[in-house]
């Protein structure tokens, strides 16, 4: 288990605890022991993996160290840095490895979700960082795929988990959490450097800055989100604030003018 910097992040894979939980599931299993099976395929799963390893075998080793070269890219940009500095210092936010059974209804490759008390509590990230690409790509990369995710784990340390599920459906994007998650990540992806932005959520679209923009004024919808998360979250707020450079990808401050093009009044 590995904390990042001074920010309630922790990066834990489970180690030897998830290979004795499968071992135990198998057990009990043979038992028909019905209730400790069930209690290891949920909530054992989820106690087991908050568990630190003090002899984590090779691949855990890799799996928090690919974590923490992502987060390391993240807070070299303003808009990481702010996002990291805004997660709550009273909730426990960590990072786990995906399972293959895990997200099975969510059509994503990482998500976000609390932990119970009594499976040890927090905002938990799922997420390999080996099934993206190197940060140098700057598309779909192990940094800003994991800067999506902590976009919803501050939100749901904000506002609430349920405040986060029962995000208001919208016609372009999967809903409103997804579109404020999608446009941090572009701010992101521009001041890492990038050219090629995310046009919709889920079909991860790339687009230029002007086609990405161009998209955006002609929908009605994502115009009305832009004004309401700037007017109700501050670290929004902030970004829409950052008025260089000029030429950034930067749809929270750059959303008056995406509406005159888009006709608003």
């Amino acid at each position: 288990m590995r904390r990042f910097l001074r920010y309630p992040i922790y990066v834990n894979h489970p180690g030897r605890y998830e290979e004795a939980r499968r071992r135990q599931i198998a057990e009990f299993a043979a038992k028909k022991d019905l209730h400790m099976f069930r209690w290891l395929q949920h909530t054992g799963r989820n106690l087991y993996e908050t568990i630190e390893d003090p002899y984590p075998p090779p691949e855990a080793v890799t799996y928090e160290k690919g974590v923490i070269e992502a987060l390391n890219v993240i807070v070299t940009t303003q808009i990481g840095r702010l996002l990291l500095s805004g997660l709550d210092q009273n909730i426990r936010y960590s990072i786990h490895p995906r399972l293959n059974a895990d997200g099975t209804g969510c059509r994503c490759g990482a998500f976000v979700f609390p932990g119970a008390p009594k499976e040890g509590g927090g905002i938990r990230v799922y997420y390999n960082p080996t099934e993206y690409n190197d940060p140098a790509r700057r598309w779909i990369s192990r940094d800003d795929v994991v800067f999506h995710e902590l976009v919803h784990a501050y939100r749901m340390g904000r506002w609430s988990y349920e405040t986060v599920n029962n995000a208001a459906e919208m016609i372009n994007w999967d809903n409103s959490e997804e579109f404020l998650a999608t446009q941090m990540q572009n701010v992101y992806l521009s001041q890492r450097g990038g050219n090629h932005f995310y046009r919709s959520y889920p079909g991860l679209e790339r687009a230029s800055k002007g086609t990405a923009y161009q998209a955006l004024a002609q929908d009605q919808q994502a115009l009305g989100q832009l004004n309401f998360f700037v007017n109700t979250d501050s670290a929004v707020t902030a970004v829409a604030g950052w008025t260089t450079p000029a030429t950034s990808f930067n749809s929270f401050r750059d959303r008056t003018v995406l509406g005159r093009i888009g006709g608003m009044p």
